[in-house]
């Protein structure tokens, strides 16, 4: 079914497809399995991560050979229960030992403590050098091949359902920085780049810095209705994990000192937010980046000396605004778990995933609509090492099915990188629902404005719906000016060519799944209204999980 809208000024489709239960996963194309767009050599350095290349890996016998991905260095993730067994994780010490390393028990050696624990969370496990060893490199995927190696034999010193469990920490990032679309990432020029092999051209790159652009446009908010007991009892929560806040009329924000006003469109949640800060304070390891400290999108450049913006400043505003546009009548949490060049480390996700499950799971066992969530969007995600079916083990998947099974309805980008290769969490879409649960990821992919599929969109079975994601308008932050100048500047006579990096307008035009995601999350958002308002039994007033279940089937239906 096609839905279509001119909310906000711009015509918007979204296309959801019909899926079976228990619809086999998609199989992947060969050829395409160690697909990873460039990830700059600075990017990498800032976040003290890798790309792990399948070429020169090392691997353990008996394990799937790696495929290309990227993950921090010096972090294994590895469940708290395991890390709270002293037996086994002094075997996982004297292990690491043989290669010079040892592990830091986050929040050991200082007075940081994790404030939400649960015991199969994965804790972010930072690794140093011994104070005996020679010079080492450390390299997590290194020591997890070293415990990987100990399950193996007779009489294995680990269990391999344990080092199963343990993993490299992996980046995951919003689709404009990882691979974006056909144009150059560096910020250095902005000729295309080539995507497997053949050029794309440049039809989707605007400015040197990113394919966003500022424009004017002459609107108002959409209006909200008041709620109404028989059509609007309560208005759905829509969750983003993304670059968090900015200053925007439209959100009530005139500047940075102060969170969104209570009762508004936008919300932030400052437990999950001292959460993300406090466990990256614990982890025990120090990368030159900033610390996600709280739910405002900043530093807005990347080098200060230079003045130019960050790749994904403003992409949750941005998000944020595409929400307003297409469903006025939702409330939109927003959770700040990427930076602003577009990186997200993955324990920070887990933990926030983890703590909205929580905040699900009480809202529906003590019947309190006000801390219901009702969809979630995702704007991010990575390419896995392991094989597909592999992968459906992971945390991630895990965490997921956990709130899909809640009858939370998940949304996810499909990915800008002109691939089929399996692109996560948005890949999940092919496992089946949760018995007893509510509807399975959904995955998104990008149309341009015509309805067609975007040239940038990554495109395989397991992507099932589609919506607008190209020359999409919305909400910019107002206080962001980078360096870049106009081509052309007659100050004498007032007159100047396009600042490319001038956003007082507050709007901006901009590509990606990115932003088809929250449209289609929109739709669905849209949807949980209607059948609420059509059946009684379905009121957003009712928040146990059972109904919560059925109200998200039954809005899947009728998009």
């Amino acid at each position: 079914m096609i839905e279509t809208s001119s909310s906000g000024g711009y015509h918007m489709v979204v296309k959801f497809s019909r899926r079976r239960p228990g619809q086999e996963p998609a199989r992947e194309d060969a050829a395409t399995v160690n697909s990873l767009p460039p990830v700059s050599q600075r990017l990498l350095d800032k976040h003290a991560a890798r790309v792990l290349s399948p070429s020169d890996a090392v691997a353990a016998a008996g394990w799937p050979a790696p495929r290309a991905t990227v993950y921090r260095t010096g972090v294994l993730l590895i469940p708290a229960d395991i890390v709270n067994n002293r037996e086994v994780f002094a075997v996982i010490q004297r292990i690491l030992a043989r290669i010079g390393l040892e592990a830091v028990v986050p929040g050991q050696g200082g007075d940081t403590k994790r404030p939400f624990q649960l015991d199969t969370l994965p804790l972010p496990v930072a690794l140093r050098v011994r104070a005996e060893a020679p010079p080492t490199v450390v390299d997590s995927w290194t020591a997890l091949q070293y415990l990987r190696a100990a399950t193996a034999g007779k009489q294995p010193e680990l269990d391999r359902k344990v080092v199963t469990r343990i993993s490299v920490e992996h980046l995951l990032f919003t689709n404009p920085t990882i691979g974006g679309v056909p144009w150059d990432v560096s910020g250095l020029s902005g000729t295309p780049w080539d995507v497997s092999g053949i050029s794309t051209g440049a039809s989707y790159g605007r400015s040197r810095t990113g394919n966003r652009i500022p424009v004017a446009l002459s609107a108002t908010p959409p209006p909200r209705r008041d709620l109404d007991p028989s059509a609007l009892a309560r208005r759905p929560v829509v969750a983003v994990l993304d670059t968090g806040i900015a200053p925007h009329p439209w959100f009530d924000l005139p500047d940075r000192t102060n969170p969104p006003p209570v009762g508004g469109f936008l919300a932030v949640a400052p437990d999950v937010q001292n959460a993300i800060l406090q466990a990256q304070l614990a982890t025990g390891i120090t990368v030159p980046t900033q610390l996600l400290g709280d739910h405002w999108d900043a530093p807005s450049t990347d080098e200060p000396l230079i003045g130019d913006i960050d790749t994904d400043t403003g992409h949750g505003i941005f998000i944020a605004g595409v929400l307003r546009q297409a469903a006025p009548d939702v409330d939109t949490l927003a959770i700040r778990c990427v930076h602003s060049d577009g990186v997200a480390y993955e324990a920070d996700v887990l933990l926030a995933l983890t703590m909205l499950s929580a905040r699900v799971q009480a809202a529906q066992q003590n019947q309190q609509p006000d801390d219901m969530i009702d969809v979630l969007s995702l704007s991010l995600g990575y390419f896995d090492e392991t094989p597909a079916d592999a992968a459906y083990t992971s945390q991630l998947s895990d965490i997921l099915a956990e709130l899909t099974g809640l009858g939370v309805v998940v949304l996810a980008a499909a990915g800008n990188s002109a691939t089929s290769r399996r692109f996560y969490p948005a890949a999940f879409a092919d496992q089946p629902p949760v018995s007893g649960g509510g509807p399975q990821v959904i995955s998104v992919g990008a149309l341009n404005p015509n309805g067609s599929k975007a040239l940038f969109s990554n495109e395989a079975p397991w992507v099932h719906a589609w919506a607008t994601g190209a020359g999409v308008v919305s909400t910019y932050p107002t206080d962001v000016r980078g360096s870049s100048a106009a081509d052309h500047e007659l100050p004498d006579q007032n007159r100047n060519g396009l600042d490319p990096d001038d956003y007082t307008s507050g709007f901006a035009v901009w590509d990606g799944t990115s932003f088809a995601a929250p449209l289609a999350a929109a739709a669905l958002a849209n949807a949980l209204i209607s059948v609420a308002a059509n059946d009684s039994a379905l009121s957003l007033l009712s928040v146990d999980q059972t109904t919560a279940v059925k109200r998200a089937w039954a809005a899947l239906a009728l998009v």
